[in-house]
């Protein structure tokens, strides 16, 4: 039953849609796409953000030379991507010392020379003895990575009758303060009744450190040397690519009150506040609403800022606000301290466009078309576009590009241009002069009523005009 309803809704929607042209909508783009294949692929402009007259864009189109609609869904927007988890090889710099002086009494500088050679330089704070220093550790060099370990690996040098002990892994950003990431993980290599037995994987809080120092618990035990270490990488979540525009910022109703009118409906997922003065950190609410007769709502709460440091910059980073398609912002500032001083600041909104899929129905050339009050929704899901469509897969469709036409929006970040077809009128709300004639009539006779209402009511509170003395003749 379901199904069948969903059917009748896109049949519906389809025979809605269908009717329609281009001149129904306020403002439209050439398609460059040469109808050879059966699918085309158009990442949203930023003029069509600015131009739409709905939120969800409900009013985008895709014409064909012909003037009809073509079948079109939204694919699904990525935000961003997860790299899998690798593995490296890691370098071990053997840590030597006198005996009785263990790893903790070893203090550890390393140096880098301008060909990208590493040294490492041990100092023992214990006695020194002319006894032959041994291994009682080793250091890895992790600042060449970007992720976090999830796991090192180990290996070494196996006697004859196998090994079994336990290491100590420490962390350290610095080299002078260590923290313990493993406190006594099993490192097994033994043979048990013609069975070799391995654990070799040492796992490890997902922590970025910079340097790690591995050590047996029991230095003692007759440890073997490490030969090798390769580290297991963590997954990375890698951005994907977003457009930016900048938003000049208008005086609220209150001090510490900036607002800024996004001029459209932008999906924006990241925002930066650019500070006007150096060396100002400020606390403050970020606010949004679709129209102006609405309340504000919170976005985030955040602290700002933009320090000096030494010939460079720091600023704070980007701000992740979700998924916000209102049109109006308000940034509330903090003003102890004193706000952010003089000027004013500026919004940098960051958004990772949509991406319509269209069938190539009909000869070209294909229009995109949008921006009018009245759309109904006519997009088709992805699934039903595509059959057996899976976004996993990374199926790729061929691209097309909006082309530049006539009138340029001056608002547009990317300067793009865009066609006028129905023109502004069909953005605004249209004017539904059966209701309001419905509406006057109604007004109108509530008028008319009342007026014969209080006639009434006059001719009621008149006093009776006297009767005539007995005997007199009555006129006429």
């Amino acid at each position: 039953m379901n199904r069948l309803i969903s059917c009748l809704w896109l049949l519906a929607a389809g025979a809605a849609a269908a009717a329609e042209r281009p001149g129904d909508f306020a403002y439209g783009a050439q398609l460059e796409a040469d109808g050879r294949e059966a699918l085309y692929e158009l990442v949203l402009p930023a003029m069509v953000y600015r131009s739409v007259a709905q939120p969800d864009l409900r009013d985008v189109r895709v014409f064909n030379g012909g003037g009809e609609v073509v079948p079109y869904a939204w694919r699904s927007r990525r935000t961003g991507s997860v790299e899998p988890a690798a593995t490296v090889a890691l370098t071990l710099f053997p840590l030597k010392a006198a005996p009785g002086v263990a790893v903790d009494g070893l203090a550890v500088t390393v140096s880098r020379a301008a060909s990208g050679a590493t040294t490492v330089q041990v100092t023992s704070t214990g006695p020194n003895g002319g006894a032959e220093k041994r291994t009682v550790g080793y250091l890895v060099d992790l600042t060449g990575l970007e992720r976090a370990l999830r796991a090192i690996e180990l290996d070494w040098k196996t006697g004859a009758d196998g090994f079994a002990g336990k290491l100590r892994v420490d962390g350290s950003d610095d080299l002078g303060s260590w923290r313990t990431l493993a406190g006594e993980a099993p490192l097994v290599d033994l043979e048990v009744a013609g069975q070799r037995l391995h654990q070799k994987r040492v796992e490890l809080p997902q922590q970025q450190v910079k340097y790690l120092r591995l050590s047996w618990v029991q230095p003692g035990t007759a440890a073997p040397e490490l030969t090798s270490a390769r580290a297991e990488l963590v997954e990375k979540t890698v951005d994907a690519p977003r457009e930016w525009a900048v938003v000049e910022s208008g005086k609220g109703e209150k001090q510490g009150e900036y607002v800024f009118d996004l001029r459209g409906y932008f999906p924006v997922d990241r925002i930066r506040i650019k500070l006007p003065e150096q060396n100002t950190v400020v606390q403050m609410e970020v606010l949004a609403r679709t129209r102006t007769d609405q309340p504000w709502r919170q976005v985030a709460r955040a602290v700002a800022y933009r320090l000096r440091h030494g010939d460079s910059e720091i600023t704070s980073p980007d701000l992740a606000v979700g998924a916000v398609t209102d049109r109006y912002w308000l940034l509330r500032v903090d003003q102890r301290g004193g706000g952010i001083g003089a000027g004013a600041p500026k919004l940098e909104i960051g958004w990772v466009p949509h991406r319509l899929v269209f069938a190539a129905r009909g000869s070209p050339p294909f229009q995109l078309a949008y921006g009018r009050r009245d759309a109904q929704p006519a997009a088709y899901s992805i699934e039903t576009l595509i059959p057996g469509y899976r976004e996993e897969s990374g199926e790729r469709i061929r691209a097309a590009k909006a082309g530049t036409q006539q009138k340029v929006n001056v608002q547009s970040a990317q300067a793009l241009v865009e066609t006028e077809l129905g023109g502004e009128t069909q953005r605004r709300e249209a004017v539904d002069w059966k209701r309001w004639s419905l509406w006057g009539a109604l007004g109108l006779g509530v008028l008319i009523l009342g007026v014969m209402a209080w006639r009434l009511v006059k001719q009621l509170d008149k006093p009776p005009a006297p009767s005539p003395p007995d005997g007199t003749p009555k006129s006429g």
